[in-house]
Parts: C-alpha cells; structure tokens; sequence
C-alpha cells in the first residue's frame, strides 16, 4: 500500500469514527466532536484550544510548537482534554493526555469516550500536568540536551 493510499485509508477510519460519536453522543446542530483537517493560522488555533474541550493531533503531519510567548498557562482551558498518539514526539513527555494508537480506530473512539467522560478534577489535574511540563521543557530544551549527549557519546 502506498504512503498515499494508507494515508487516505486512516483518514477514512478517523472520519468513521468521528461520524459513530456524533451519532451516538451529539444532537442535530451540536456535534460531540467537531472535526477539522486543515491548518489553521497560530492564533485561530489558541482561540480553538480555548474554546474545546477535547482535542485529538494525530501524528501525520509535522507540527511547529507554539512560541512560548502569547501561550498562556490556561492554553487549552480548564476543561480541556488532550488526546494524543502514543506514536506522537510529545507522547512520552505529556503524560497527561489520553494515549491512542492512531491505527485502532475502536481505541481512538474509546479514548474519546473517556475524555468526553472524565470528570473535572480529573481533566484538571490532567492538564495541569501536560500545561506544567509545556513550560519545564521545550524543544529547545530536548535540542540542548540532545546535542550535550551527542558532544558527551563523540568523545
């Protein structure tokens, strides 16, 4: 199967799944997940991090981390919810956000289900986690300590 051809087969999967919540869980007018495939400019996506209270990035596309400034603590909002490829860079550092094999379209719908679910003190504590570790470490951060072991392993 060609890069291509699986490429559309996982978005067809993802869009399944997406159209089995909003049956099951949304109303006519109010979707239980509002989904987008296209880029957004860097300010439209705060305001929709903001605004959501669940948010899913699967790993097929690169992404640029937000700049530090203009990137408040409360980014993503009390309420919001992360869900997030356990194949994704930032898998291993935000533990905070729900884990889903990108390619178990049974388990993407179960991990929305459960965020969808959680309850406040989880989904804050949660994401108090993820916001705590966004401003502890970066990529600059990842980068200054790659190159320092790199240095270290050359000697």
């Amino acid at each position: 199967m060609s890069r291509t051809a699986h490429y559309e087969q996982e978005r067809h999967d993802l869009e399944r799944a997406v159209s089995e919540v909003n049956g099951e869980h949304g109303l006519v007018g109010h979707p239980a997940i509002h989904y987008l495939h296209k880029n957004l400019p860097f300010d439209e996506l705060i305001a929709l991090y903001l605004a959501a209270t669940s948010c899913w990035s699967p790993p097929f596309k690169a992404r640029h981390e937000p700049r530090r400034q203009g990137v408040r603590d409360d980014a993503f909002g009390p309420h919001g919810k992360l869900i997030l490829s356990e194949f994704a860079g930032a898998a291993t550092e935000l533990r905070g956000a729900y884990m889903v094999n990108p390619h178990d379209t049974d388990g993407i719908k179960e991990s929305i289900l459960l965020a969808m679910n959680a309850g406040p003190k989880e989904t804050r504590d949660r994401m108090a986690r993820m916001v705590g570790m966004i401003f502890r470490r970066n990529v600059y951060d990842w980068a200054k300590a790659f190159l320092a072991a790199l240095a270290i392993t050359a000697q």
